[in-house]
């Protein structure tokens, strides 16, 4: 095709028809333009398909972790709701004297598993992700997550460093119960750990009083703030599954 060309301009030079020569010169000038932009258009056209197609497994990877968190999140909110119960019917005994059942006395040093995933496995992921309410999504959850876990580190020094010390002082942990296995969970805690009877005594203690106020509060800003992370884990979930159906 090249020696097709030259011989085409070769031929004009010879018959001195510059005039032509030049129009041809140039008509192949745009001609080799237009193929070098179609070639980039191309080529960008395919570097798009590539960075498409990797945005949506990075964010077919972030449904999934999201889907685990909420999993995980679902069971911490369930257990709160049991260990908040718990500190209410510790209060109605030890205030108002009411003869309520403890049911899982053990809640009251039990501290959830939390463990998310999502902020672990990509803490930029928000930046990798092309549409902006997506990426603003993403930074809201992250920024909530945030405030749960300050409040679930407060609320996890509170219990190891106060209350499971001062349970320990009071002698309300059955030392036999615990070694002799009895009345395990399926979490492989023993729901007999904490001697009921010494706990409804302790609730009358000015001292523990001030204790069960502090884990409330502590217990229920934690529960505050993972009933927001899961609203906004599944606007996120929502949100992301709609874009990769486009």
């Amino acid at each position: 095709m090249i020696s097709f060309f030259r011989k085409i301009r070769q031929k004009l030079l010879n018959q001195h028809r510059i005039t032509q020569y030049l129009a041809y010169a140039t008509g192949e000038i745009l001609l080799v333009m237009i193929g070098i932009l179609l070639a980039l258009q191309v080529n960008n056209w395919n570097e798009a398909r590539k960075a498409k197609l990797k945005e949506e497994a990075i964010l077919k990877n972030l449904v999934q972790d999201l889907r685990a968190d909420s999993l995980s999140f679902n069971e911490n909110l369930e257990s709160l709701k049991q260990i908040n119960a718990l500190h209410q019917a510790l209060y109605e005994i030890g205030i108002k004297g009411l003869g309520l059942e403890v049911e899982n006395p053990n809640l009251i040093r039990y501290m959830i598993y939390y463990n998310p995933i999502a902020i672990k496995n990509d803490p930029l992921i928000s930046e990798k992700i092309s549409r902006e309410e997506i990426r603003n999504e993403i930074k809201t959850y992250f920024r909530n997550l945030i405030d749960l876990d300050d409040g679930f580190s407060q609320f996890q020094e509170l219990m190891e460093k106060r209350i499971r010390v001062f349970l320990a002082d009071q002698n309300v942990q059955l030392l036999s119960n615990w070694f002799e296995n009895k009345g395990i969970n399926k979490k492989g805690i023993s729901s007999e750990f904490i001697d009921k009877e010494g706990l409804r005594l302790l609730t009358r203690s000015p001292k523990f009083q001030q204790l069960l106020l502090e884990a409330s509060i502590k217990c229920k800003n934690v529960e505050f703030n993972l009933e927001i992370v899961l609203a906004q884990n599944q606007k996120l979930i929502e949100l992301i599954q709609k874009e990769l159906k486009q």
